[in-house]
């Protein structure tokens, strides 16, 4: 994971600047995968293709960020 996303509060706080920052240009599902893929790579690669897989359809954005939380491991 990326040295300044420790949390998953850190991850959220990430995709709403990237969000943010690029106005709105793309869809939350596709800033969630592609900040996933900056920060958790192996994360991301398990979530593609599966009901996790929020790139493609918003409406699965609410099943990756419980995903997230649930198995988010703060670093220390």
């Amino acid at each position: 994971m990326a040295h300044l996303v420790k949390t998953f509060k850190d991850f959220l706080d990430l995709v709403d600047k990237t969000y943010n920052d690029h106005s709105f240009e793309l869809r939350y599902g596709q800033t969630v995968m592609n900040v996933l893929y900056s920060v958790w790579p192996d994360k991301y690669k398990e979530f593609v293709g599966t009901k996790f897989d929020c790139f493609y359809d918003d409406g699965s954005v609410r099943f990756a960020l419980d995903e997230l939380e649930k198995t988010w491991t703060d670093l220390q």
